[in-house]
């Protein structure tokens, strides 16, 4: 496999400086074909430019690449930098490995060296040698893949109906050119069963098409045993459907920076009573005279419809439900239906975003031990990440809304406000959105908005 070899050589790591060396060495060892080394000597305010580097060369190249390391801290000065990092390069179709033979699975590692788990000698350890030692032979642990069973032997066996439905997917993907929002629809429409008894979303879809069991390739602890087991899919298919979710996950990283959606957290379909979340997309078009464009939309849609093809299509355009949302609230100012209790709101407001992030960095950590242990995918990891992201962009809002909000909230000054409410910021804007709306609903004629402070 070709591999490419990524590290810092900062001062607080030193044995970086025969990390090239070491690199040769494990690619010489492990039969890998070397092919570009990327040294970070320079870390500013967190900022890695050899890194980004990386990416580039991964997205230009096209191809799928084992990214050797030293260790997990290379990536990152914490735990959750360097988990980002490393599952931003497995989205892109490269797996990370460390160069270290009692430890090569990186997010292992990485809870090793900032939780302190596995240390030698202790039962932890002693349970962690022996589930190695059946990793080395084949055998399953945890969870078994979709479309596998553990068997007599503890060798993974094809389960046919669970095998059925990872064939119909990859040919849905692949033959039908489908996206993974309507093969959910499809799944569901047909009443296909998942593992659990649930619906189909996204995020089980997105698994079974990167889970390289169905090749018949056993997977755990950094190891790769290839035909453990019986495969579900040919070599071909597999490594097409990587090809096309890599080009597409590229085509989403190099889009700009869009604005928050302002109803995050607030916004609810009036139908199925789901939360609605803020989507955005890309669609391009050839014009006659054979030039091509791209339009970007954005827009809330029910989270049944996205996750789980439940509720009907039910969508509204973000900027004209947040212009409805805003002419209610502005309204209720006006009339004195909402009054503003600016200590109350901003603690309130701070203390309960503050204790959710708490409460998510805590099952970040949690989600983290299950995927490492191989139990759930690292696609659960990036959704946590994700809505840790969420909350942290709510409360940098609450600190950075522009002085004229600050003073008229200082004030309890609702006509202060108002008068300066048509060159109010961004985040100015979603800051009065989180203080006063505890609940959007969401019809599909109609948009009724519950206030939080009233008189």
């Amino acid at each position: 496999m070709k591999a490419i070899g990524y590290f810092t050589a900062l001062q607080e790591a030193p044995e970086g400086a025969d990390f090239l060396e070491s690199f040769s060495g494990y690619c010489l060892r492990n039969g890998h074909q070397p092919v570009e080394a990327f040294v970070e000597r320079e870390v500013e305010d967190g900022v890695r430019s050899v890194y980004s580097s990386m990416l580039d060369y991964v997205n230009e190249s096209g191809s799928e690449f084992l990214v050797v390391t030293a260790g997990a801290h290379h990536f990152g000065e914490t735990l959750e930098s360097s988990v980002r990092r490393m599952i931003e390069l497995e989205a892109l179709g490269c797996r990370v490995v460390c160069d270290d033979q009692d430890m090569p699975d990186p997010f292992q590692q990485a809870l090793k060296r900032w939780r302190g788990t596995g240390g030698g000698g202790t039962r932890g350890e002693r349970i962690k040698e022996a589930m190695m030692a059946k990793a080395l032979r084949g055998e399953g642990l945890g969870k078994p893949p979709y479309g596998y069973r553990v068997g007599a032997q503890s060798k993974l066996e094809v389960m046919p109906e669970e095998a059925e439905a990872v064939n119909l997917i990859f040919r849905l993907y692949l033959r039908e050119d489908l996206g993974m929002r309507r093969i959910v629809r499809h799944l569901n429409e047909r009443e296909t069963p998942t593992r659990g008894g649930g619906g189909w979303s996204l995020v089980t879809v997105r698994d079974v098409l990167r889970n390289r069991a169905c090749l018949g390739t056993y997977t755990r602890f950094g190891l790769r045993v290839p035909r453990n087991h019986p495969g579900i899919i040919n070599p071909e298919d597999f490594e097409m459907a990587q090809k096309k979710m890599a080009s597409q996950s590229t085509r989403r990283g190099t889009r700009s920076e869009t604005q928050p959606f302002l109803l995050s957290g607030v916004a609810f379909c009036a139908i199925c009573g789901n939360r609605m979340i803020g989507v955005s997309r890309s669609q391009g078009w050839r014009r006659k005279d054979g030039s091509s464009s791209i339009g970007h939309y954005r827009y809330y849609q029910c989270q049944s419809r996205t996750n789980q093809g439940v509720c009907g299509y039910r969508t509204r355009r973000s900027e004209a439900l947040e212009r409805d949302v805003l002419e209610q609230v502005r309204e209720a100012l006006e009339t004195g239906n909402a009054k503003l209790q600016p200590e109350h709101g901003v603690a309130q407001h701070g203390a309960g975003e503050s204790k959710n992030l708490r409460r998510l960095e805590t099952q970040f950590v949690k989600t983290l031990e299950r995927a490492a242990a191989g139990i759930i995918s690292l696609s659960h990891v990036k959704d946590v990440l994700d809505e840790m992201d969420a909350h942290r962009e709510s409360l940098r809002a609450v600190s950075t809304a522009n002085a004229e909000l600050a003073d008229a909230l200082a004030a309890g000054d609702a006509s202060r406000l108002l008068r300066s409410w048509d060159s109010l910021d961004a985040d100015a804007i979603g800051y009065i959105i989180r203080t006063l709306v505890s609940r959007v609903s969401v019809g599909d004629d109609s948009v009724h908005v519950t206030m939080t402070l009233k008189e």
